[in-house]
């Protein structure tokens, strides 16, 4: 496979213009016809967030000093986070993040990848290089959905889940459905916060729906034109 180049900005979180609200995009990829396919479709399926690939990076535990078993957290965890999602979709709003598109969800397969996901290296001490983008794109290939055929999909693919920055870091990805073809992604961070493991980690993915509202899914549209 040809090798995709990605360069991550050292910058978390900044401004497209002075006076504008800081937005937490660090980086963008992708063509012009994907950014375009993309942006003109009217709606998007959803697949919800996939953690098998995730990096939990300091105490992953309800309590400090209390840290849970990888295979605890990933089969307690990482579903029920989905669940949030999924339920509570005047929270986690992605028809309003994304101006408007109209959202379907099947997260059939991001949710048998999570059952899935391999603990052994799972666990980091520190911050560890975000996932290659080649990894992602193969990611990507696995994804099906016989409701979703001629249709862009959406999927969050956690990268780090950070304790010691309260933060998570995703890549908000974009493909084709038919050819599994990655269309587009925005690396970005999310902070975290809540009651309890799993509302906290949601509370990341509600920053990045609240960010991609406010100023992200804008800024993305106007960097896709340049």
């Amino acid at each position: 496979m040809k090798k995709i180049t990605f360069i991550l900005l050292m910058s978390v979180c900044f401004s497209l213009f002075a006076g504008e609200k800081p937005r937490c995009t660090i980086d963008l990829k992708g063509s012009k016809s994907g950014y375009e396919m993309v942006f003109s479709a009217d709606s998007l399926v959803f697949f919800g967030v996939d953690y098998s690939r995730v990096k939990l990076i300091g105490d992953h535990g309800n309590v400090s000093g209390s840290t849970m078993p990888l295979d605890h957290i990933r089969d307690t965890y990482f579903n029920s986070i989905n669940e949030v999602v999924m339920n509570e979709q005047k929270k986690f709003n992605f028809e309003k993040a994304t101006d408007g598109k109209k959202i379907s969800y099947d997260f059939t397969s991001v949710l048998a990848a999570n059952k899935s996901a391999k603990t052994d290296d799972m666990k980091a001490i520190t911050a560890t290089k975000p996932l290659d983008l080649n990894v992602v794109a193969e990611m990507v290939k696995g994804y099906s959905s016989s409701a979703a055929k001629g249709s862009v999909g959406m999927v969050l693919i956690v990268d780090q889940m950070n304790k010691f920055e309260e933060a998570a870091y995703f890549y908000v990805t974009f493909f084709d459905t038919d050819s599994k073809k990655l269309l587009f992604t925005a690396y970005v961070k999310g902070k975290a916060g809540g009651f309890g493991y799993r509302n906290y980690w949601a509370g990341a993915i509600a920053s990045v729906v609240k960010d991609m509202t406010k100023s992200d899914w804008e800024y993305w549209e106007k960097s896709a034109k340049k």
